[in-house]
Formats: structure tokens, sequence, C-alpha cells
């Protein structure tokens, strides 16, 4: 009994023994495993700060080469109808652009502007700087039509006048001119032609259009006259394309000159539907159209008798284009 007592005793003091021996034969292992998972986890803090570096530098880059602008076609906080014409931005300067009011003729908004620094030694122009109320003004771009005034009926033959443009003197040329009053004027002025160019219409078949409707008259000579022109480089306005139109003849359906100078002021008052329906069918124009001839439309145009800007450019340049026409290959 007492040798089994013993034995008993050695064999749990044996099994306590070989518990420790095995518990600190692993604690080195647990230790170590412990350390590498600390240094794990202490490791990625810096990968984290460096991606959250390059994220922000990335976003950085982006927004100074590729600026992210205010959508143009957001809702203006006054519509009196939709604009449907196209509305301005330019990369790289163009930060935001909020319409203010609409309408069916224009769009007005504030636009954010980057002004980039220049490359001049002045000391205001080193820096860049934001402008954040630029006041803008999309508005439909625009035709200007200066007519030559067609031969009169018993004189005029198909294809004669277009061979004979070129062989022209100028103290034989006439145009048809209109002379109008209009709101922001507060005296009548000379004028030619012009219109807005509808959505979805080019310029040179607006400008077609434009002379039918208000003169009808058709032309088979077209000249573009320099290229188009900015109304107001800094705040809009569209662009004008001027044209200068030559054998022209007129349509069957001209009263055989009525209109021409009958003082009526109804030529082209857009009371069909489809007139209506265009953006720049409603006026509050009146106008007459007289036959002047081309030193009286020159003496005009250097008297300021064109008051509105778009008409004396596209006389003046049409004048510029009859003087000089072998510098652009004739007629």
């Amino acid at each position: 009994m007492f040798m089994r007592k013993n034995v008993l005793h050695l064999k749990h003091t044996h099994t306590h023994m070989l518990d420790n021996i095995h518990q600190k034969a692993m604690s080195p292992i647990t230790t170590t495993t412990t350390r590498r998972n600390n240094q794990h986890h202490t490791l990625t803090k810096p990968h984290i700060a460096l991606l959250a570096f390059i994220t922000l530098s990335i976003l950085w880059t982006i927004t100074q080469f590729f600026p992210t602008t205010t959508s143009s076609r957001t809702k203006c906080l006054v519509s009196h109808g939709t604009y449907a014409g196209s509305i301005y931005t330019k990369s790289h300067e163009t930060l935001d652009n909020t319409c203010l009011v609409e309408s069916p003729w224009m769009r007005v908004a504030v636009h954010s502007v980057r002004i980039l620094p220049n490359s001049n030694n002045d000391d205001d122009g080193k820096e860049e700087k934001v402008i954040d109320d630029w006041l803008w003004i999309d508005y439909h771009d625009r035709i200007n039509v200066l007519v030559e005034a067609p031969p009169p009926r018993s004189t005029a033959t198909t294809g004669a006048a277009a061979a004979a443009i070129d062989g022209t003197s100028q103290e034989e040329l006439s145009f048809m001119i209109l002379s109008q009053t209009k709101y922001a004027l507060d005296q009548t002025s000379l004028a030619v032609v012009g219109g807005i160019i509808e959505p979805k219409e080019d310029a040179l078949t607006a400008a077609q259009r434009e002379v039918q409707e208000e003169l009808k008259v058709t032309c088979q000579h077209w000249k573009v006259l320099g290229n188009k022109f900015r109304t107001d480089v800094n705040r809009g306005m569209g662009w004008v394309h001027p044209y200068l139109a030559r054998d022209c003849s007129y349509s069957s359906d001209h009263p055989n000159n009525a209109n021409v100078g009958d003082g009526s002021g109804n030529e082209n008052n857009g009371n069909s539907n489809e007139a209506v329906a265009e953006v720049g069918g409603h006026d509050t124009e009146k106008q007459n159209v007289q036959i002047m001839k081309f030193s009286e439309v020159k003496k005009a145009v250097m008297d300021g008798k064109f008051v509105e800007v778009q008409w004396s450019n596209t006389v003046a340049l049409g004048m510029l284009h009859l003087s000089f026409p072998l510098e652009e290959g004739g007629g």
C-alpha cells in the first residue's frame, strides 16, 4: 500500500514537471508570435498614411489640370422658358457655372473663373487668383448679311448676274438696306439682315433663311466675311457670322417689290405658326427696305448710320471685300 502511494505521488509529480516543461518550452513560441502580430499591426499605420498622402496628391493634381465644374444644365434660379443654345465654359479656367435666369433667348449666369498667372513681369499677374462673381450671358449665335439688290425683273436673266459679278463696277452695285427701330435704340438706324441661328441649324442655312424671310429674295453667291466675331469678349453674348450675298433674285412670292420701302413694318412680324415656333420669331422691330448705291452705303457706315456694332462690322467688311477683291481671288 505504501509502495502504491509513492508510485502515484511520483507519477503525479512527473506529470506536473512535464506540464511545466511544456509550458516553458511553448512560452518563447507564444511570445514570438505575439510580437510578430503586434509588429504586423504596427506596420500597417505607415502604409495607411502613405496611401492617404498618395490619394490626396492625385486628387489635387486632378483639380489643378482637370477642374470640376457645376453642371452647366443645372436648374436656373428664375426661368422664363428653356434656353436651348450653347453654354460657354473654358477648360482649366471655369470652376463653377451657376444659372441665375434664363429664357428661350438667353441665359444669365455667374461664373467662378480662375485667372492663370501670366508670363509678364508685372506684379499683378504673377499669382493665380479666382473671381467668384463673373457675370456671363449665353446668347444664341447670329448671322448678319449684306445683300446685293437684285436687278429689276425686266432685265434679270438666269445666270447672267452670276457671270457679271466680278465685272460689275462699284458704282453700279446697289444693296438692300433696312431702316429699323429697336427697343434699345433711341433713333432709327440703318441695318442689314440679321437673325438667330436656330438650334440644330448651321450659319449659312440661317443666313439664307433670314434673307428669304425678310427680303423675299434668294441669292446664289455667298461670301463669308472674315470669320465669326464675339459680341463681348468678357461677357459673352454669342458669336456673329457676317456674310455678303450676291447674284440675288426676287422669290416667286415677292409681290414685285411691294414690300420694299412700303413703310408697313410688317415684313417679318412672324405671324405664321412656324415663325412663332422659332426662337427669333418675335421682335419689336419696325423696318423699311431701301435700295442704296455702293457709295451711299460706304458713306453711311463711315458716318455711323449703322448704329449697332455688328451691323457696322458686317457692312464695313463687305465694303472692304468689294474694294479689294483681287487680294482674295476676286468676287
